[in-house]
């Protein structure tokens, strides 16, 4: 007999504090860290990977130091809200701030777009949405004629996406003049919350529109200076650091908590320890999907702790609770699904052979030496600067901290499966696409030769398409060797059109995984491919060789249905930068 689920749920996606708390859902409790966040210092900016948890942090403050405006000085809310929780046993701290501040929080996620025109439209939008929450300003007996005119332009959503000379200098005016209006009413300099602070800026700089954004950035910001008098605390959070933005520019006294920060108070405040995930299973009666989880979820360390990705986990356990054999559920890769991920492929024509062995290294397991350069800005930003590359992957997530090293140079790797599958995935995909683009023709060529058993004349056909399409470059190394061409060749295939029936890549078939398997389209010849890369030119014949006879020892044409399937050809084939050799063999179906 087994234990009935607790009544608690787990939601995904929800990024609202007080939305978890009062729907009962089940609350991972960061709150402990909410003193040392609000203490570190007047301005911080906390930089950790997507997904991790830094917009219910940020909300979670919200609710916690906001107000109640309307009766000042009661704190029943908060107090309501936080029952039971870690932060109340800071009875001090709660005592001098809980309910006691006027708070402005905004998110620039959705500000992320691809032109300038609908990027600068949806931060308006975000900001019109904000200005809306204090309406009731307009009331106040505190506040002159000036700063109500300026209140009605912020409420004037027209206005502010316009896009001319005025709708900009209210728009870059509007945080100032927000956290002026709540200073002047409530007689308390107002706690600034900016989440997701940096995303405008990657999508400009990676859609070459950076200098149009900055100049509504930079001013927008302004509110953050040192000696800004309507302000006492700034908290920022994002991905990256951007130290030569001149965003901050006069703002000399800030701290910045990163991955790689040598602090041991807040590295478990964003993500999940081990101890608080088995108590997350154990809850829910999935405590023996611990490993399973480890395995897919695991893996990142932030000053020499262990951490899981947060929005993997709740995602995860959500799917597990809806399967009636949560044992035979399959870990799916949710924070690759969510992410921006394309930023392996549009660096990947650039890459020199150290980076690509680099990430041959990583894809097997292995950690490499990278430096980084905690200044790096999206000024800056350039898709042909292997450097920024290993950057921006450290700081998204991609790689996680294995061993700190001297100076700027530390040793890094891939955190779990899931970032593995990410990586193999998107690199290729990438190979697929440029074998895509072959011609149909010659991808039919191609086809035909592999499906008549003409040996003798298949190598010079696949020696046209690698002439085509791999540069020397290429094959050195900037791809996973034998994914590179295992791509190349998938994206041929099936720009052959209909003359494929049906078509596996990495085919769980005999003894193993067989590479690639298909059939004619009308399913009477099956054919079984297995790629090899030579690191010689002159073992090109005995890599294909032995590729031909892993297809036979292992009883990968097992993968064909031998009742429909007539004829069974095996190619073992071999690559060596632009060229290649090929060993064949009919087998019995």
């Amino acid at each position: 007999m087994t234990a009935e689920k607790p009544a608690l749920r787990v939601k995904s996606g929800t990024e609202d504090f007080s939305e978890f708390i009062r729907k009962g859902y089940y609350y991972v409790d960061k709150t402990q860290y909410l003193r040392p966040i609000f203490d570190a210092d007047d301005r911080l900016l906390i930089l950790r990977p997507r997904r991790f948890g830094k917009t219910l942090t940020m909300s979670t403050l919200k609710y916690f130091l906001e107000m109640d405006y309307d009766n000042p000085g009661d704190t029943s809310k908060p107090r309501e809200l936080f029952k039971g929780l870690k932060v109340s046993e800071d009875q001090e701290f709660c005592e001098a701030n809980m309910g006691r501040h006027p708070v402005v929080s905004i998110s620039l996620k959705d500000a992320g777009q691809t032109t300038f025109q609908s990027s600068r439209r949806m931060l308006a939008m975000a900001v019109w949405k904000l200005s809306n929450q204090y309406e009731w300003l307009k009331n106040s007996p505190k506040l002159n004629d000036g700063e109500k005119e300026f209140l009605d332009d912020l409420l004037n959503r027209k206005l502010l996406c316009r896009g001319d000379g005025e709708s900009d200098g209210v728009l870059q005016s509007s945080l100032s003049m927000l956290c002026q209006l709540l200073h002047h009413h409530c007689g308390l300099k107002p706690v600034l919350l900016i989440d997701e602070y940096d995303v405008p800026l990657q999508y400009a700089a990676m859609n070459h529109f950076y200098d149009q954004m900055i100049a509504i950035i930079k001013p927008l910001f302004s509110v953050l200076l040192k000696t800004n008098p309507d302000v006492s605390k700034g908290i920022l959070t994002g991905c990256l650091r951007a130290t030569k933005e001149g965003i901050f520019t006069g703002l000399n006294n800030y701290t910045v908590n990163s991955v790689l920060t040598q602090n041991r108070i807040l590295c478990t405040a964003f993500g999940f320890t081990p101890d608080e995930v088995k108590e997350m299973l154990s809850c829910f009666g999935l405590e023996k999907l611990y490993d399973k989880a480890r395995e897919h979820y695991d893996g990142y360390s932030v000053y020499g702790r262990d951490l899981f990705c947060p929005w993997d986990v709740t995602c995860y356990i959500s799917s597990l609770l809806t399967s009636d054999d949560p044992g035979q559920v399959k870990p799916e890769a949710f924070w690759n699904n969510t992410s921006n991920n394309n930023i392996i492929t549009q660096y990947m024509p650039n890459l020199s052979s150290d980076d690509a062995q680099k990430l041959q290294d990583l894809v097997d397991g292995r950690s490499i030496k990278v430096a980084i350069d905690e200044g790096m800005n999206y000024g800056n930003f350039h898709l042909d600067d292997p450097a920024q590359f290993w950057n921006i992957l450290v700081y998204t997530g991609y790689l996680t901290l294995a061993k700190r090293g001297t100076d700027d140079v530390h040793e890094f790797r891939i955190p779990n499966a899931e970032v593995r599958k990410c990586f193999e995935k998107n690199i290729q995909s990438y190979y697929q696409e440029r074998g895509g683009k072959y011609s149909k023709d010659y991808s039919a060529r191609i086809v035909e030769l592999l499906l008549s058993g003409k040996a003798d004349d298949l190598p010079a056909e696949l020696t046209r398409a690698l002439s085509t399409f791999v540069s020397v470059r290429d094959a050195a190394g900037k791809a996973p060797k034998e994914n590179y061409y295992h791509g190349l060749l998938n994206g041929i295939l099936l720009s052959a059109g209909n003359l494929i029936g049906n078509h596996t890549s990495n085919a769980d078939s005999g003894d193993g995984y067989a590479d690639i398997v298909f059939t004619s389209a009308s399913q009477k010849t099956g054919v079984v491919i297995e790629l090899k890369y030579s690191p010689e030119r002159s073992d090109l014949k005995a890599k294909a060789s032995e590729a031909l006879k892993q297809i036979e020892d292992r009883d990968y044409a097992a993968a064909l249905n031998s009742n429909v399937v007539k004829k069974v050809y095996a190619w073992g084939i071999a690559f060596w930068h632009r060229q290649c050799a090929v060993a064949f063999k009919e087998l019995n179906p």
